[in-house]
Protein backbone atom coordinates (compact mmCIF):
# COMPACT_ATOMS: atom_id res chain seq x y z
CA UNK A 1 0.00 0.00 0.00
CA UNK A 2 1.22 3.73 -0.65
CA UNK A 3 0.86 6.67 0.94
CA UNK A 4 -2.45 8.09 -0.94
CA UNK A 5 -3.59 4.70 -0.75
CA UNK A 6 -3.30 4.86 3.55
CA UNK A 7 -4.92 8.51 3.20
CA UNK A 8 -7.76 7.16 1.47
CA UNK A 9 -8.75 4.33 3.74
CA UNK A 10 -7.94 6.76 7.28
CA UNK A 11 -10.02 9.50 5.38
CA UNK A 12 -12.83 7.07 5.28
CA UNK A 13 -12.45 5.09 8.29
CA UNK A 14 -10.17 7.18 10.42
CA UNK A 15 -12.22 6.41 13.74
CA UNK A 16 -11.58 2.53 12.94
CA UNK A 17 -7.79 2.99 14.01
CA UNK A 18 -5.77 3.42 17.03
CA UNK A 19 -2.56 5.26 17.02
CA UNK A 20 1.12 3.83 18.12
CA UNK A 21 3.28 6.85 17.99
CA UNK A 22 6.94 7.18 18.27
CA UNK A 23 10.06 9.78 18.95
CA UNK A 24 9.93 10.74 15.22
CA UNK A 25 6.23 11.89 15.65
CA UNK A 26 7.71 14.71 17.51
CA UNK A 27 10.50 15.76 15.91
CA UNK A 28 9.16 18.27 13.92
CA UNK A 29 7.83 19.94 17.25
CA UNK A 30 11.54 20.34 17.90
CA UNK A 31 12.35 17.30 20.21
CA UNK A 32 15.07 14.64 19.68
CA UNK A 33 14.58 11.65 18.08
CA UNK A 34 16.07 8.31 19.85
CA UNK A 35 18.62 8.55 17.23
CA UNK A 36 19.24 12.40 18.70
CA UNK A 37 19.11 11.02 22.60
CA UNK A 38 21.92 7.92 21.54
CA UNK A 39 24.29 10.09 19.97
CA UNK A 40 24.17 12.89 22.82
CA UNK A 41 24.45 10.17 25.59
CA UNK A 42 27.31 8.75 23.72
CA UNK A 43 28.96 12.35 23.15
CA UNK A 44 28.75 12.66 26.81
CA UNK A 45 29.99 9.46 28.02
CA UNK A 46 33.25 10.21 25.43
CA UNK A 47 33.92 13.50 26.92
CA UNK A 48 33.50 12.48 30.56
CA UNK A 49 35.97 9.09 30.07
CA UNK A 50 38.42 11.02 27.62
CA UNK A 51 38.17 14.73 28.42
CA UNK A 52 37.06 15.55 25.32
CA UNK A 53 34.59 19.01 24.78
CA UNK A 54 32.66 17.22 21.68
CA UNK A 55 29.62 19.53 21.55
CA UNK A 56 25.99 18.34 20.52
CA UNK A 57 26.48 20.49 16.97
CA UNK A 58 29.93 18.42 16.72
CA UNK A 59 28.33 15.06 16.97
CA UNK A 60 26.38 15.79 13.31
CA UNK A 61 29.69 15.39 11.63
CA UNK A 62 30.06 11.52 10.73
CA UNK A 63 34.31 11.86 11.36
CA UNK A 64 33.07 12.12 15.36
CA UNK A 65 30.71 9.28 14.94
CA UNK A 66 32.93 7.18 13.89
CA UNK A 67 35.56 8.32 16.10
CA UNK A 68 33.04 7.60 19.26
CA UNK A 69 31.70 4.38 17.42
CA UNK A 70 35.40 3.15 17.36
CA UNK A 71 35.95 4.18 21.17
CA UNK A 72 32.78 2.92 22.17
CA UNK A 73 33.34 -1.07 20.26
CA UNK A 74 36.52 -1.00 21.82
CA UNK A 75 35.10 -0.93 25.40
CA UNK A 76 32.66 -3.86 24.14
CA UNK A 77 29.77 -1.49 23.78
CA UNK A 78 26.89 -2.05 21.29
CA UNK A 79 27.66 -1.03 17.75
CA UNK A 80 25.59 1.64 16.02
CA UNK A 81 22.12 0.78 15.16
CA UNK A 82 21.87 -2.53 17.91
CA UNK A 83 18.12 -3.02 18.89
CA UNK A 84 18.78 -2.15 22.47
CA UNK A 85 21.05 0.41 21.86
CA UNK A 86 19.07 3.09 23.35
CA UNK A 87 18.27 0.96 26.62
CA UNK A 88 22.15 0.25 26.71
CA UNK A 89 23.15 4.08 26.54
CA UNK A 90 20.86 4.98 29.46
CA UNK A 91 22.26 2.15 31.29
CA UNK A 92 25.80 3.08 30.49
CA UNK A 93 25.20 6.92 31.70
CA UNK A 94 22.71 6.06 34.41
CA UNK A 95 23.03 3.13 36.07
CA UNK A 96 19.62 2.21 37.73
CA UNK A 97 19.75 6.22 39.04
CA UNK A 98 15.81 7.08 38.46
CA UNK A 99 16.25 10.85 39.61
CA UNK A 100 19.17 11.73 37.02
CA UNK A 101 17.83 9.74 34.42
CA UNK A 102 14.23 11.91 34.78
CA UNK A 103 16.72 15.05 35.41
CA UNK A 104 18.08 14.77 31.51
CA UNK A 105 15.01 13.59 30.00
CA UNK A 106 13.51 16.91 31.72
CA UNK A 107 15.53 19.08 30.12
CA UNK A 108 15.46 18.01 26.29
CA UNK A 109 12.34 17.43 26.26
CA UNK A 110 10.94 21.07 27.91
CA UNK A 111 8.02 22.27 27.27
CA UNK A 112 9.33 25.51 26.70
CA UNK A 113 11.74 23.21 23.61
CA UNK A 114 8.40 22.35 22.16
CA UNK A 115 7.08 24.26 18.99
CA UNK A 116 3.92 22.65 17.37
CA UNK A 117 3.94 22.13 13.84
CA UNK A 118 1.20 20.60 11.63
CA UNK A 119 0.99 16.91 12.57
CA UNK A 120 0.72 17.17 16.17
CA UNK A 121 -1.89 19.99 15.57
CA UNK A 122 -3.66 17.79 12.61
CA UNK A 123 -3.57 14.60 15.37
CA UNK A 124 -5.05 16.49 18.01
CA UNK A 125 -7.96 18.11 15.86
CA UNK A 126 -8.48 14.05 14.99
CA UNK A 127 -9.06 13.88 18.30
CA UNK A 128 -10.94 16.46 19.25
CA UNK A 129 -13.51 15.57 16.54
CA UNK A 130 -13.72 11.97 17.14
CA UNK A 131 -11.27 10.69 14.21
CA UNK A 132 -8.56 9.61 16.67
CA UNK A 133 -9.78 7.40 19.36
CA UNK A 134 -6.99 5.64 20.87
CA UNK A 135 -3.43 7.17 21.10
CA UNK A 136 -0.54 5.08 22.27
CA UNK A 137 2.92 6.58 22.14
CA UNK A 138 6.56 5.34 23.94
CA UNK A 139 7.36 8.90 23.83
CA UNK A 140 8.16 10.79 27.48
CA UNK A 141 6.80 14.26 26.09
CA UNK A 142 4.33 16.89 26.15
CA UNK A 143 3.77 17.43 22.48
CA UNK A 144 -0.05 15.51 22.07
CA UNK A 145 -0.94 16.98 25.42
CA UNK A 146 -0.28 20.99 24.38
CA UNK A 147 -1.53 20.45 20.90
CA UNK A 148 -5.19 18.95 22.17
CA UNK A 149 -4.93 22.34 24.45
CA UNK A 150 -3.61 24.48 21.36
CA UNK A 151 -6.49 23.42 19.26
CA UNK A 152 -9.07 22.40 21.09
CA UNK A 153 -8.83 24.61 24.34
CA UNK A 154 -9.51 21.33 26.09
CA UNK A 155 -6.93 19.70 28.68
CA UNK A 156 -5.93 15.91 28.35
CA UNK A 157 -4.67 13.44 31.13
CA UNK A 158 -2.17 10.57 29.47
CA UNK A 159 -2.82 7.24 31.45
CA UNK A 160 1.14 6.37 32.25
CA UNK A 161 2.84 3.22 34.38
CA UNK A 162 1.19 5.20 37.71
CA UNK A 163 -2.34 5.75 36.61
CA UNK A 164 -2.19 2.49 34.52
CA UNK A 165 -5.13 0.95 36.00
CA UNK A 166 -7.75 3.31 34.53
CA UNK A 167 -6.33 3.05 31.13
CA UNK A 168 -8.38 -0.17 30.12
CA UNK A 169 -11.39 0.84 31.77
CA UNK A 170 -11.40 4.05 30.01
CA UNK A 171 -11.10 1.83 26.56
CA UNK A 172 -13.84 -0.37 27.49
CA UNK A 173 -16.50 2.78 28.44
CA UNK A 174 -15.93 4.27 25.04
CA UNK A 175 -13.88 7.21 27.25
CA UNK A 176 -12.32 8.77 24.46
CA UNK A 177 -10.11 10.07 23.33
CA UNK A 178 -7.82 7.71 25.28
CA UNK A 179 -4.02 8.79 25.38
CA UNK A 180 -1.33 6.37 26.95
CA UNK A 181 2.18 6.75 27.45
CA UNK A 182 3.36 3.30 27.38
CA UNK A 183 6.95 4.16 29.03
CA UNK A 184 5.90 6.67 31.52
CA UNK A 185 6.32 10.67 31.64
CA UNK A 186 9.23 11.82 32.63
CA UNK A 187 7.43 14.67 34.96
CA UNK A 188 6.74 11.28 37.52
CA UNK A 189 8.87 8.81 39.09
CA UNK A 190 8.26 5.74 37.12
CA UNK A 191 10.06 5.90 33.08
CA UNK A 192 10.73 3.07 31.35
CA UNK A 193 14.27 3.32 29.73
CA UNK A 194 16.53 0.54 30.98
CA UNK A 195 16.60 -2.75 29.19
CA UNK A 196 15.33 -4.63 32.28
CA UNK A 197 12.08 -2.01 32.56
CA UNK A 198 11.86 -2.48 29.18
CA UNK A 199 11.12 -6.29 28.50
CA UNK A 200 8.53 -6.54 31.31
CA UNK A 201 5.55 -3.63 30.19
CA UNK A 202 3.27 -2.28 32.67
CA UNK A 203 0.29 -4.81 32.62
CA UNK A 204 -2.66 -2.62 32.57
CA UNK A 205 -1.13 -0.85 30.21
CA UNK A 206 -0.06 -3.27 27.74
CA UNK A 207 -3.35 -4.58 27.95
CA UNK A 208 -5.05 -1.47 26.99
CA UNK A 209 -2.64 -1.79 23.86
CA UNK A 210 -3.56 -5.46 23.32
CA UNK A 211 -7.53 -4.68 23.63
CA UNK A 212 -7.29 -1.14 21.25
CA UNK A 213 -5.41 -3.79 18.71
CA UNK A 214 -7.83 -6.30 18.95
CA UNK A 215 -10.85 -3.97 18.13
CA UNK A 216 -9.21 -1.01 16.03
CA UNK A 217 -6.93 -0.93 13.21
CA UNK A 218 -3.68 0.44 13.72
CA UNK A 219 -1.50 2.82 12.21
CA UNK A 220 2.15 2.90 13.68
CA UNK A 221 4.22 6.50 13.20
CA UNK A 222 7.59 7.73 14.13
CA UNK A 223 8.49 4.53 15.88
CA UNK A 224 11.35 2.02 14.87
CA UNK A 225 10.13 -1.01 16.58
CA UNK A 226 13.28 -1.29 19.00
CA UNK A 227 11.63 -1.55 22.37
CA UNK A 228 10.78 -5.34 22.86
CA UNK A 229 8.16 -4.69 25.57
CA UNK A 230 6.18 -2.84 22.89
CA UNK A 231 6.74 -5.55 19.96
CA UNK A 232 6.02 -8.43 22.28
CA UNK A 233 2.54 -6.46 22.78
CA UNK A 234 1.85 -6.19 19.02
CA UNK A 235 3.02 -9.83 18.76
CA UNK A 236 0.47 -10.61 21.21
CA UNK A 237 -2.24 -8.72 19.76
CA UNK A 238 -1.56 -10.58 16.44
CA UNK A 239 -2.47 -14.14 18.50
CA UNK A 240 -5.84 -12.53 19.47
CA UNK A 241 -9.10 -13.11 18.17
CA UNK A 242 -9.28 -10.56 16.03
CA UNK A 243 -6.06 -8.97 15.54
CA UNK A 244 -6.48 -5.56 13.94
CA UNK A 245 -9.59 -5.53 12.25
CA UNK A 246 -9.29 -2.79 10.17
CA UNK A 247 -5.23 -3.21 8.94
CA UNK A 248 -1.75 -2.68 10.78
CA UNK A 249 0.22 0.25 8.91
CA UNK A 250 3.62 1.05 9.68
CA UNK A 251 4.80 4.13 8.12
CA UNK A 252 8.68 4.84 7.24
CA UNK A 253 10.56 7.88 5.98
CA UNK A 254 10.71 7.25 2.13
CA UNK A 255 13.88 5.30 1.38
CA UNK A 256 14.45 4.23 4.69
CA UNK A 257 14.23 0.01 5.83
CA UNK A 258 12.12 -0.65 8.63
CA UNK A 259 13.77 -2.43 11.72
CA UNK A 260 13.89 -6.53 11.15
CA UNK A 261 11.77 -6.64 13.39
CA UNK A 262 9.16 -4.86 11.93
CA UNK A 263 9.26 -6.62 8.38
CA UNK A 264 9.00 -9.77 10.19
CA UNK A 265 5.20 -8.58 12.01
CA UNK A 266 3.79 -7.36 8.80
CA UNK A 267 4.61 -10.85 7.27
CA UNK A 268 2.83 -12.50 10.37
CA UNK A 269 0.24 -10.28 9.71
CA UNK A 270 -0.02 -10.82 6.31
CA UNK A 271 -0.10 -14.55 6.48
CA UNK A 272 -3.21 -14.10 9.27
CA UNK A 273 -4.84 -12.32 6.39
CA UNK A 274 -4.77 -9.15 7.57
CA UNK A 275 -4.38 -6.02 5.34
CA UNK A 276 -0.88 -4.79 6.59
CA UNK A 277 2.17 -3.11 5.24
CA UNK A 278 4.95 -0.77 5.31
CA UNK A 279 3.81 2.86 4.02
CA UNK A 280 6.18 5.07 3.15
CA UNK A 281 5.55 8.76 3.79
CA UNK A 282 8.34 12.11 3.64
CA UNK A 283 7.71 13.30 7.43
CA UNK A 284 4.98 13.21 9.82
CA UNK A 285 3.48 16.70 9.31
CA UNK A 286 3.30 16.14 5.67
CA UNK A 287 1.31 12.48 6.24
CA UNK A 288 -0.78 13.87 9.01
CA UNK A 289 -1.73 16.81 6.50
CA UNK A 290 -2.62 15.02 3.74
CA UNK A 291 -4.87 12.70 6.53
CA UNK A 292 -6.29 15.99 7.98
CA UNK A 293 -7.27 17.30 4.58
CA UNK A 294 -9.05 14.51 3.26
CA UNK A 295 -11.33 14.04 6.48
CA UNK A 296 -14.79 14.86 6.49
CA UNK A 297 -17.14 16.57 9.05
CA UNK A 298 -14.15 18.73 10.07
CA UNK A 299 -15.02 21.64 12.09
CA UNK A 300 -14.35 24.79 10.80
CA UNK A 301 -12.78 25.64 14.27
CA UNK A 302 -10.83 22.52 14.14
CA UNK A 303 -9.55 23.60 10.28
CA UNK A 304 -8.55 27.08 11.78
CA UNK A 305 -7.17 25.87 14.89
CA UNK A 306 -4.98 23.07 12.30
CA UNK A 307 -3.90 25.53 9.79
CA UNK A 308 -3.09 28.62 11.86
CA UNK A 309 -2.45 30.34 9.54
CA UNK A 310 -3.07 34.44 8.71
CA UNK A 311 -2.51 36.27 6.22
CA UNK A 312 -0.81 39.99 6.79
CA UNK A 313 -0.39 42.26 3.93
CA UNK A 314 3.35 44.37 4.46
CA UNK A 315 5.13 47.07 3.13
CA UNK A 316 8.45 47.00 2.36
CA UNK A 317 10.05 49.78 0.42
CA UNK A 318 13.34 49.67 -1.14
CA UNK A 319 15.83 52.67 0.05
CA UNK A 320 16.63 54.96 -3.19
CA UNK A 321 19.95 54.35 -4.79
CA UNK A 322 22.86 55.35 -3.22
CA UNK A 323 26.26 57.08 -4.02
CA UNK A 324 28.58 57.11 -1.37
CA UNK A 325 31.22 53.92 -0.82
CA UNK A 326 31.47 51.44 -0.32
CA UNK A 327 29.76 50.23 -3.39
CA UNK A 328 28.48 47.09 -3.01
CA UNK A 329 27.64 44.67 -6.07
CA UNK A 330 24.85 42.15 -5.65
CA UNK A 331 23.51 39.33 -7.95
CA UNK A 332 19.92 39.84 -6.67
CA UNK A 333 17.53 41.32 -9.38
CA UNK A 334 14.20 43.27 -9.14
CA UNK A 335 11.00 41.46 -9.91
CA UNK A 336 8.84 43.19 -12.17
CA UNK A 337 5.99 41.01 -12.45
CA UNK A 338 4.67 38.19 -10.51
CA UNK A 339 2.53 35.80 -11.12
CA UNK A 340 -0.85 35.58 -10.88
CA UNK A 341 -2.50 32.32 -11.69
CA UNK A 342 -2.11 29.70 -8.84
CA UNK A 343 -2.96 25.83 -9.72
CA UNK A 344 -2.94 22.86 -7.44
CA UNK A 345 -1.17 19.81 -9.44
CA UNK A 346 -2.06 15.98 -9.11
CA UNK A 347 0.10 13.36 -10.69
CA UNK A 348 0.42 9.58 -11.54
CA UNK A 349 3.13 9.54 -9.12
CA UNK A 350 3.90 11.03 -6.21
CA UNK A 351 6.68 14.01 -7.63
CA UNK A 352 9.99 14.84 -5.28
CA UNK A 353 11.60 17.96 -5.14
CA UNK A 354 14.67 17.16 -7.52
CA UNK A 355 11.35 16.51 -10.10
CA UNK A 356 9.62 19.73 -9.71
CA UNK A 357 13.23 21.50 -9.85
CA UNK A 358 13.88 19.86 -13.33
CA UNK A 359 10.38 21.04 -14.74
CA UNK A 360 10.83 24.34 -13.63
CA UNK A 361 13.83 24.00 -15.70
CA UNK A 362 12.57 23.16 -18.82
CA UNK A 363 10.62 26.02 -19.20
CA UNK A 364 13.01 28.60 -17.98
CA UNK A 365 11.54 30.02 -15.11
CA UNK A 366 8.39 30.45 -16.79
CA UNK A 367 6.64 28.30 -13.26
CA UNK A 368 7.30 28.13 -9.99
CA UNK A 369 6.39 25.27 -7.73
CA UNK A 370 6.01 24.61 -4.16
CA UNK A 371 5.49 21.37 -2.29
CA UNK A 372 3.63 20.70 0.72
CA UNK A 373 0.72 18.10 0.91
CA UNK A 374 -0.49 18.76 -2.38
CA UNK A 375 1.86 20.59 -5.00
CA UNK A 376 0.93 24.36 -6.18
CA UNK A 377 2.19 25.71 -9.20
CA UNK A 378 2.16 29.62 -10.24
CA UNK A 379 2.27 30.30 -14.17
CA UNK A 380 0.06 29.55 -17.08
CA UNK A 381 -1.73 25.99 -17.30
CA UNK A 382 -0.69 25.53 -20.86
CA UNK A 383 3.26 26.05 -19.62
CA UNK A 384 2.57 23.84 -16.61
CA UNK A 385 1.41 20.75 -18.58
CA UNK A 386 4.29 21.15 -21.16
CA UNK A 387 6.70 21.17 -18.29
CA UNK A 388 5.70 17.91 -16.75
CA UNK A 389 4.03 16.03 -19.44
CA UNK A 390 2.39 13.00 -19.54
CA UNK A 391 3.16 12.59 -15.51
CA UNK A 392 0.65 15.30 -15.02
CA UNK A 393 -3.25 14.24 -14.60
CA UNK A 394 -4.66 17.52 -13.60
CA UNK A 395 -4.09 21.13 -13.34
CA UNK A 396 -7.42 22.57 -10.94
CA UNK A 397 -7.41 25.95 -9.84
CA UNK A 398 -6.06 26.55 -6.34
CA UNK A 399 -8.88 25.68 -3.76
CA UNK A 400 -7.28 27.91 -1.45
CA UNK A 401 -8.03 30.86 -3.73
CA UNK A 402 -6.83 34.56 -3.53
CA UNK A 403 -5.19 33.50 0.21
CA UNK A 404 -2.90 31.60 -2.01
CA UNK A 405 -2.24 34.05 -4.35
CA UNK A 406 -1.26 36.48 -1.58
CA UNK A 407 1.34 34.21 -0.58
CA UNK A 408 2.53 33.95 -4.13
CA UNK A 409 4.87 36.96 -3.84
CA UNK A 410 6.51 35.83 -0.81
CA UNK A 411 7.20 32.20 -2.17
CA UNK A 412 8.16 33.47 -5.19
CA UNK A 413 10.50 35.87 -3.53
CA UNK A 414 12.04 33.03 -1.60
CA UNK A 415 12.33 30.61 -4.76
CA UNK A 416 14.44 33.38 -6.57
CA UNK A 417 16.83 34.51 -3.64
CA UNK A 418 17.69 30.62 -2.99
CA UNK A 419 18.64 30.18 -6.56
CA UNK A 420 21.02 33.68 -6.27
Amino acid sequence: MDQAQLVQLLSESASQFSWLLGAGASQSAGLPTAWDVVWDLKRRHYNLKENQQISSNDIQNAAVQEKISAYMEAQGFLPPGAPNEYSACFELIFGDDYDRQSKYLRGILADNKISLSVGPRALAAMMAGGHARAIFTTNFDTVVEKAFAAVSGKAIAAFHLEGSSAANTALNNDEFPIYVKLHGDFRYQSVKNLSADLLTQDKELGKCLVSACNRFGLVVAGYSGRDESVMSLVEEALRGPNPFPHGLFWTTMKGRRPFKAVEVLIAKAKARGINAGVVEIETFDSFMSRVWRQLPSRSPELIGAVSRAETTIVSLPLPPAGKASPILRLNGLPVGELPTNCYELRFRKDQEWAELREAEGRVKGAMLCTKESTIWAWGQEAVIRSAFGAELTEVVPSALGARVNDLASNLYLKSFLAGC
